[in-house]
């Protein structure tokens, strides 16, 4: 049901992270045709658990001693995998999910 890729998962084991997964709205609005909509997308964080608020509010899962951090407002589709973007020069690693949608 949950995986972490490996890169991933060595980026956050033995350093009591976590992962936090949740949605971030961004307002778009069209002057040309007075539009107003909100677009929903997902958001992946690395954090210390203790810096997770509200943890009521997510699904906690657990891969090989890591925790995922779950939004409970997100829909589960598939299998979670949570993986590592590519990485760019002298930025932190970006992290994302797959089988989950907002």
């Amino acid at each position: 049901m949950l995986e972490i890729d490996d890169k991933a998962l060595n980026y956050v084991q033995g350093k009591k992270l976590c992962f936090v997964v949740s949605v971030e709205n961004t307002s778009v609005e069209c002057d040309c045709s007075n539009c107003h909509t909100n677009i929903k997308t997902l958001k992946t964080k690395v954090l210390f658990e203790t810096e997770v608020l509200d943890k009521e509010d997510y699904d906690i899962y657990e891969y090989k001693g890591v925790k995922v951090f779950i939004l409970k407002e997100l829909k589960i589709a598939s299998d979670i995998i949570v993986y590592q973007k590519t990485k760019i020069p002298f930025i932190q690693p970006r992290f994302g999910t797959k089988g989950i949608t907002a």
